[in-house]
C-alpha cells in the first residue's frame, strides 16, 4: 500500500478534518488499514459511522480503480505524506486535510501568499479597491489566494492574471461542480498560469459545511488575508477568524459607514484588523520587499476624452448623466466611452461608467 492509496482512502471515512488529525496523532495510516478491523481502540476513536465507510472502501482494487478516474480528469493528488504538500498547511492550527486535489502549478503554496476575500455582492468601490490590490500585490511578485467565488474573489483572480502575476483559487467543491458557473472560464486561465487546489473529491458538490473549510485552507496558505468587503455575517469574517486563529495577518479595507457591505471590515478593524489602505502597509506589515514605484505615463486624452475623463473625475456616472452634464452628442459620448472602455482608460459596471 502506497501513501496515495492510505490517504485517499482515510479520505472516504467522512471523518472531520480534526477528527482525522488526532486520530493520525496516535496510529499512522498504514495502522489504520491493518488494524481497523481487530482494533476494539481504533474502532471507538474513529466512531462507527466513519469505521463502516473505511471497511467498505477498503479495497485496494477499488482505490486503485477511483485514483485512475481522477488522473484521467487531469487532476493530481498530493497527500500530507509528500514533502510536495504545502508547508503552511501542517501546521496543528491550520488541520490539515488528509490530501488535496490540483490542477495547475503546485509550486506557489511556498510563495509569499496573501489572500483577497470579500463580498460576492460588492459594490463598484469594493471591485475597484479588489482589483487595485490584486494588481499591486501581483507587481510585488506576491501570490494572491483568493476562493473564485463571484465578486471580490472574482475580480482579484482576474486582475492577477491580467496583470502578469500568480493566483491560487481554493475549491468549496469538487472540480466537477466549479461554481458559479460563469467563473468556468476564468478557472481554465487559472489552471493555465496558476494553481486551483481543493480537499474534496471531484464529484463532491459545495455545500454551507464546504466553504469554510475552503476559507480555512484560503487563510492557511496565506501569510495575511485582506476583507475587502464584507457584510455584518459573511464567509470573509469566517476567513479572518481562521486567520487569527492560525497566527496570521488579518487586514480590512475601510468602507462607507452607511454601506451594509462594509459593516462587516469596519467592525474587523475596530476589533484590530490592521486597516488595509495600500499594498505598501500590507508588503510592510508581512515583512515583503516593496517594489519600486514606476514612473507614471502622462495620459494622452483627445478633446472628448478629456471632457469624459474630467466628468467622471468627480464619481462614477451613467451614460444619460454624462449626456445630460456635458455639451456633446449622444452619439459622440457613446463612441468616446467605448473607445475609453477598449483604452482601459474607463471601466463599465452595469450602467454605470468609472475611472479604472
Amino acid at each position: 500500500m502506497n501513501d496515495n492509496k492510505l490517504y485517499f482512502w482515510l479520505s472516504l471515512s467522512g471523518m472531520s478534518d480534526r477528527r482525522l488529525n488526532a486520530l493520525l496523532e496516535v496510529f499512522s495510516p498504514l495502522e489504520v488499514w491493518d488494524n481497523l478491523q481487530s482494533s476494539k481502540k481504533m474502532r471507538e476513536f474513529i466512531g462507527d459511522k466513519h469505521c463502516d465507510a473505511l471497511l467498505r472502501f477498503r479495497y485496494e482494487s477499488y482505490l486503485d480503480g477511483e485514483l485512475n478516474k481522477i488522473n484521467q480528469k487531469n487532476i493530481r493528488i498530493v497527500t500530507r505524506a509528500s514533502k510536495e504538500f504545502p508547508k503552511k498547511l501542517l501546521q496543528k492550527e491550520v488541520c490539515p486535510p488528509a490530501l488535496l486535489y490540483y490542477k495547475g502549478d503546485l509550486s506557489l503554496v511556498e510563495t509569499n501568499c496573501v489572500a483577497i476575500v470579500g463580498t460576492r455582492e460588492c459594490s463598484t468601490y469594493g471591485r475597484e479597491v479588489a482589483e487595485q490590490f490584486a494588481h499591486d500585490l501581483a507587481v510585488a511578485g506576491v501570490t494572491v489566494v483568493s476562493g473564485l467565488a463571484t465578486g471580490i474573489d472574482g475580480y482579484a483572480h482576474a486582475k492577477v492574471l491580467k496583470s502578469g502575476g500568480k493566483t491560487i483559487a481554493v475549491l468549496g467543491g469538487g472540480f466537477d461542480h466549479i461554481t458559479p458557473t460563469s467563473n468556468i472560464k476564468l478557472s481554465e486561465e487559472i489552471e493555465y498560469s496558476g494553481l486551483i487546489i481543493t480537499q474534496y473529491l471531484p464529484e463532491w458538490p459545495p455545500n454551507k459545511y464546504t466553504f469554510p473549510e475552503r476559507n480555512r485552507l484560503i487563510s492557511g496558505l496565506s501569510l495575511g488575508t485582506i476583507v475587502v468587503e464584507a457584510r455584518e455575517k459573511s464567509g470573509a469574517l469566517i476567513t479572518a477568524d481562521f486567520a487569527l486563529e492560525q497566527g496570521r495577518e488579518v487586514f480590512a479595507v475601510p468602507g462607507n459607514i452607511t454601506s451594509s457591505r462594509s459593516k462587516g471590515t469596519n467592525k474587523l478593524i475596530l476589533q484590530g484588523a490592521k486597516p488595509a489602505l495600500s499594498v505598501d502597509d500590507i508588503l510592510s506589515e508581512l515583512r515583503l520587499n516593496i517594489p519600486k514605484k514606476e514612473k507614471s505615463n502622462v495620459l494622452t486624452l483627445d478633446f472628448y476624452e478629456e471632457k469624459i475623463y474630467t466628468l467622471l473625475s468627480d464619481g462614477d456616472k451613467t451614460l444619460e448623466e454624462l449626456i445630460e452634464l456635458s455639451d456633446m452628442r449622444a452619439s459622440e459620448i457613446s463612441s468616446t466611452v467605448t473607445g475609453m472602455e477598449i483604452k482601459g482608460l474607463i471601466v463599465r459596471i452595469a450602467n454605470t461608467y468609472g475611472i479604472r
